[in-house]
């Protein structure tokens, strides 16, 4: 009897110790699953945390003029019919992204997208469709997305009077975010207005060109010392200058967003009307652009007027070794060329349109030194006739540019005159003497 509960004790140990590794087993296999469990739980969070830091880090922002019509405008849509053809501009300020479509809704009753368009991709040309080639925005990116609208529909670019937010554009990205601005474009304010045109933040605004209100405006030299002079404030404010001879030097710059570079014609001229006589006007027209050393010395700022930066002396906006060194009387005619396209005379004064980094803040281009002297057209001798202003003598200025300008359908040559600045005529200006208030 002892024996056999020896035995059934043994057994009962036995099973209990199976009992116990099963228990132990299924705990085991509980937690696995429950880490597996875990595991897949967060690996899912994780993969919805990053989308959602992926779309959050989507940055678009339309880039001036953000919209202007395609050339050709009209094409044949798909199906038959005509679209017409726009191209957005937009800047990718951070990680890569798709475009998913597009909206666009005009505010008006009787023009443009009355009722909300709504573009899908497309291969080709379709009435509201954007190119499907163009979806894909790279980081860092400059791109352009060209869409299409039925022929009927015009984005109007002014109603009313008004001129800017006609029309409300919305892009819609495949990570779900959303991006809109409106179209045409509000100018910048008094901050942005200061950051974009430089000191004075306006300007005289000529179609692709901008001339800033700032003090190194304007500028001249006398002689051969090519030594750079800004006009002095004279009495009531006037602007005192010298008799002549003299070489004038204008900084002109093109406006933000301008698409294409500027060429100016023989035929630009800075004229000065006597106050009191107004038929009394003497004219100044342009002359061949300027050396690289004199630009230089507009470049560094160590002779007034100091151009501080912002001048780039870039043999492309037409700077040259044979240029004009300053000395009125050893000018370098600006000779008349009939060539199309302009780009192809030598020595031309190109205002640049603004580089991409200048698109992507909003800025204008960079600005170009334009030198007046002769007493005509395409000439090589200064303007003498205005010296024989008396000293004291106010004079209103004009200046009329006359230029090469491709719109997007064509190069065309267009002309502006503008009233310009009041000078007085002193010599030397270091003394002015008393101008008419």
């Amino acid at each position: 009897m002892r024996k056999l509960w020896f035995r059934r004790r043994g057994v009962s140990t036995m099973i209990g110790g199976i009992i116990f590794l099963m228990l132990l087993l299924t705990a085991l296999a509980a937690m696995i699953l429950v880490n597996q469990q875990y595991d897949a739980y967060q690996t899912t969070a994780n993969a919805m945390q990053q989308r959602d830091n992926e779309r959050f880090a989507e940055n678009l922002k339309a880039v001036p003029p953000a919209i202007f019509e395609g050339n050709p405008f009209s094409v044949t849509c798909a199906g038959g019919g005509n679209c017409n053809t726009y191209t957005m501009t937009i800047a990718n300020l951070n990680i890569g992204l798709q475009i998913a479509r597009i909206y666009i809704k005009n505010a008006s009753a009787t023009v443009g997208c009355t009722n909300l368009c709504v573009l899908d991709p497309a291969a080709s040309a379709a009435p509201n469709a954007f190119l499907a080639s163009d979806r894909y925005v790279n980081p860092g990116e400059l791109h352009n997305v060209t869409f299409w609208l039925p022929e009927n529909i015009i984005l109007p670019r002014e109603e009313g009077g008004k001129k800017f937010g006609l029309n409300s554009i919305w892009i819609a990205t495949m990570r779900g975010r959303v991006f809109s601005f409106q179209w045409p474009l509000p100018p910048p304010g008094p901050a942005g207005g200061i950051a974009a045109g430089g000191p004075g933040g306006t300007g005289l605004y000529i179609g692709p060109l901008v001339i800033t209100f700032q003090k190194a405006l304007i500028a001249y030299t006398t002689n051969s010392s090519g030594k750079i002079n800004v006009p002095q404030g004279g009495i009531n404010g006037y602007w005192a200058i010298p008799s002549p001879e003299l070489v004038i030097y204008i900084k002109i710059q093109t406006d933000i967003g301008t698409p294409n570079d500027v060429y100016l014609t023989a035929q630009s001229v800075l004229e000065l009307a006597q106050f009191n006589s107004p038929g009394n006007v003497f004219s100044f027209f342009i002359v061949a652009p300027i050396t690289p050393l004199l630009c230089a010395a507009f470049a560094t700022g160590d002779q007034p007027p100091v151009g501080k930066g912002d001048i780039v002396c870039d043999p492309a906006f037409g700077y040259y070794s044979g240029g004009n060194n300053g000395d009125p009387n050893n000018l370098v005619a600006y000779q008349s060329c009939s060539q199309v396209p302009y780009s192809s005379c030598s020595n031309r004064y190109l205002i640049p349109r603004p580089n991409p980094q200048q698109l992507l803040n909003g800025e204008r281009g960079t600005p170009v030194i334009v030198a007046f002297s002769a007493n005509t057209a395409s000439g090589d001798n200064p303007q003498t006739g205005v010296g024989g202003f008396n000293p004291g003598t106010a004079a209103t200025s004009y200046l009329g540019l006359t230029y090469i300008y491709n719109d997007g359908i064509g190069d065309y040559t267009y002309a502006v005159t503008l009233p310009f600045i009041a000078v007085c005529i002193n010599n030397p200006p270091s003394n002015p003497a008393q101008c008419p208030g």
